[in-house]
């Protein structure tokens, strides 16, 4: 009789081990997926950021196709002369993201919600005329030595910072890009 309550006693230290092994992988794999969950809102995040800061971008460039001159930059909200826009470390303030400083673009919404909780900005510089520069030679873009009549235009250059956060508001992405258009 005291045999067979040995072997009972080892069954069950033997199945409470493997249902500790078990509980401990259990565990381990909930904690695995819980990282992994997070690894992937930031990622969603992060690419929801990028494109709300690609769709500002875009609307400042229709912006720009729309003006008349670059004159008077100084007079548009989120427009800066040359030299005085925001720059560096500076594009990073986030008073350059709200009121006059920038402009927001309208939020697209999906089933009545709009698409980003904070309206994707941008903020245009206006650099002067176009040039390009190869090694350490620049040139300017323009034709000279013709005339409006025979299809001369100034190329001038713009510089655009365009600002996007995630669905959350939490991640952010800024990014710049040089524009240029004829007049």
């Amino acid at each position: 009789m005291q045999n067979i309550k040995c072997h009972a006693g080892a069954a069950l230290l033997t199945s409470l081990l493997i249902l500790l092994v078990l509980s401990l992988l259990a565990v381990s794999s909930m904690q695995n997926s819980n990282i992994q969950e997070r690894m992937v809102s930031a990622q969603r995040e992060g690419y929801m950021a990028m494109e709300g800061a690609e769709l500002a971008l875009r609307e400042a460039e229709i912006a720009i196709d729309k003006l008349a001159s670059p004159s008077g930059f100084n007079t548009i909200d989120g427009f800066y002369e040359k030299g005085t826009a925001p720059r560096g470390t500076n594009v990073f303030v986030e008073t350059n993201w709200s009121g006059t400083n920038s402009v927001a673009v309208s939020v697209p919404t999906v089933n009545g919600s709009p698409l980003f909780p904070q309206a994707p900005r941008y903020l245009v510089e206006y650099v002067g005329d176009a040039q390009l520069e190869v090694g350490n030679e620049s040139a300017d873009v323009n034709m000279t030595n013709y005339t409006h009549e025979t299809g001369a235009s100034t190329a001038k250059a713009f510089r655009i910072v365009a600002r996007g956060t995630g669905a959350t508001g939490e991640g952010q992405r800024i990014i710049e890009e040089y524009y240029r258009r004829e007049f």
